[in-house]
């Protein structure tokens, strides 16, 4: 995310604090820096977070804002790059890839975004709402079938690119968390995080077809 190290100027005090704090779990690469130490390294004192921030908890939630608009930053770009590309399958891929190397490189940060810290029940909601990144995987899922179609979605196509994109994004934060844990290749040791997520994403594409479309019209 490579924020700013800088201190703050006045009037932008909540957002040094933010930044500060992004710029301790990049440098640390955990979550176990003090509110105090954000308050330094944005060359404050230790009571100026409490203006803005009700305790160190308060204050992740708003660095894990920033880390969604990093991860969603990061996949409009690909789209964007695979935008005028015909393989559309490919366009696919690259997004899970996109998703896999900003884990790879945002580690603490990945982790802060998802894991439970004692918040995610009331937080389910808005996270719903800053993964807008979910929605240009979707995006690319259903340029893929109106490729293949030839054709718009009808509401049961559209219900089917929504269960495929979930099933891809399941996949690559599957492989991303278990290559972070350093776990993937516990059993097969040749084991290769592009591999598995290309190869996994492209028997999903190629199997699409089979979903009992049924399954959307009861949901209906």
């Amino acid at each position: 995310m490579n924020p700013s190290k800088s201190g703050y100027h006045h009037g932008h005090l909540r957002d040094a604090l933010i930044l500060a704090a992004a710029a301790l779990i990049e440098e640390q690469g955990s979550l176990s820096f003090s509110i105090t130490d954000a308050a330094k390294r944005a060359g404050v004192s230790s009571a100026a977070p409490y203006r803005h921030f009700n305790d160190k908890q308060d204050l992740l939630d708003n660095v894990r804002d920033l880390a969604f608009i990093g991860l969603h930053s990061a996949l409009e770009e690909t789209q964007k790059n695979y935008q005028d590309n015909s393989d559309t399958g490919a366009a696919v891929y690259a997004m899970g890839l996109t998703y896999l190397n900003y884990a790879r490189n945002n580690r603490a940060f990945f982790s802060l975004m998802w894991e439970d810290h004692g918040q995610m029940q009331p937080e389910r909601q808005n996270l719903a709402h800053k993964s807008e990144g979910f929605s240009l995987l979707l995006s690319s899922v259903e340029n893929h079938l109106i490729q293949r179609g030839g054709k718009s979605l009808c509401q049961n196509a559209e219900q089917k690119a929504l269960y495929l994109a979930t099933q891809l994004w399941a996949l690559a934060h599957g492989v991303a968390t278990l290559e972070s844990n350093q776990l993937l290749n516990m059993f097969d040791k040749s084991a290769q995080a592009e591999n598995i997520l290309v190869d996994a994403a492209s028997a999903l594409l190629a199997g699409i077809d089979q979903v009992d479309t049924n399954r959307f019209e009861t949901q209906g």
